[in-house]
């Protein structure tokens, strides 16, 4: 058995899509996923009157601390234009794939244990903060450069 702190589920599935309206449109009609937020980041401070480059779609409610505020999503990020998506560490090679990265929800109590077993891997993770959906997350890297994205409803902000 590892010594792994434990996994909660699938966060979210992120694509990297060079239309995103049209994509958007696609997976809303297609697959009936309704739109739960989307923001124009050219930069890293949003601009709430841009054109979005990047897109939550609902796959699912969930029943889990970070799931009041981040269901299970599907992500579609325009990678030419949204600022994380064109950064090494957030980004990647789309011509290898469109899959931008894939994000599992861990429990808060484990953040911690978690960034520290990734750190002794030497897996050079690197924390991150959502306040609007109450989050915080830890990005890495697997053996073949895929992003991974460790995320739980961020404990500041637990009831």
């Amino acid at each position: 058995m590892s010594d792994a702190p434990p996994i909660t589920g699938v966060a979210e599935i992120v694509l990297s899509v060079a239309n995103l309206p049209a994509m958007r449109q696609f997976y809303t009609d297609v697959l009936g996923f309704p739109l739960h937020s989307e923001i124009c980041m050219e930069s890293e401070i949003p601009n709430p009157h841009g054109e979005a480059t990047i897109s939550f779609l609902t796959i699912q409610p969930l029943n889990t601390p970070l799931g009041c505020r981040h269901p299970q999503l599907l992500v579609l990020i325009d990678y030419q234009r949204h600022v994380f998506a064109r950064q090494r560490l957030k980004g990647h090679d789309v011509s290898r794939s469109t899959l931008n990265h894939l994000a599992f929800e861990i429990p808060p109590h484990a953040y911690a244990d978690h960034l520290t077993r990734l750190q002794k891997l030497q897996l050079s993770p690197v924390e991150t903060q959502f306040p609007d959906m109450l989050a915080r997350a830890i990005f890495f890297r697997d053996p073949e450069d895929n992003v991974l994205e460790l995320i739980c409803r961020d404990p500041a902000t637990l009831d």
